[in-house]
């Protein structure tokens, strides 16, 4: 699936029509009768391609998004090509939710930074110029707005930030179990106490 997911790009079709990349991609390998499998996942590689769109389902689809996207984002990092203000030509903010969404949503416990430092030292020399934590960071900056559209308060995700979780699960839980905690009577008094106490130390 990997091998075969840009193949599709060399061809017209995708060319004229770039929204077709992937579903051309998985014609063409059902054509070469590939697995179902296979073909499908070249289709999900992409996915989620908008807003509001889902994310890859089955889980092959899931390791080629994720590993696309690692790479997509290691690689644009290390050739200086970060975002800044609205100019995003390479669409690094979209992999990020991507990557992320795709993580989250799938109920995957992995370690994002060890999968960014795997990405970066597969680029070989150039991969030192991305530094993984600036990748982390801008992921979370990404979630920052992810979880705002879920109503999670801005200082709720800015707890669980400060803890840097090495999983995105984790940090989705976390995001939970604090808004699980605010609704709670005590939460004040116990935030409060809690927040006299560290001063003090």
């Amino acid at each position: 699936a990997a091998e075969l997911s840009k193949a599709d790009l060399q061809s017209r079709l995708a060319n004229d029509s770039p929204e077709l990349q992937g579903i051309a991609g998985r014609y063409y390998a059902a054509v070469e009768l590939a697995p179902v499998e296979v073909a499908n996942a070249i289709d999900e590689a992409y996915m989620p391609r908008f807003a509001g769109d889902d994310v890859a389902p089955s889980q092959l689809g899931q390791v080629v998004a994720i590993a696309e996207r690692l790479d997509t984002l290691a690689g644009g990092f290390a050739a200086g090509l970060k975002p800044t203000g609205n100019k995003d030509a390479f669409a690094l903010r979209r992999n990020a939710l991507g990557l992320a969404r795709t993580i989250i949503e799938r109920d995957l416990d992995l370690d994002l930074p060890r999968l960014l430092d795997t990405a970066r030292t597969t680029l070989g020399a150039i991969g030192a110029n991305a530094s993984s934590e600036e990748l982390y960071d801008f992921i979370l900056d990404r979630l920052r707005a992810y979880y705002a559209d879920k109503g999670v308060p801005p200082q709720q995700f800015e707890a669980v930030a400060a803890l840097r979780p090495a999983s995105l699960l984790d940090f989705d839980r976390r995001i939970a179990a604090t808004g699980a905690f605010a609704t709670l009577p005590e939460a004040e008094a116990l935030a409060a106490a809690n927040k006299r106490i560290r001063n003090i130390l």
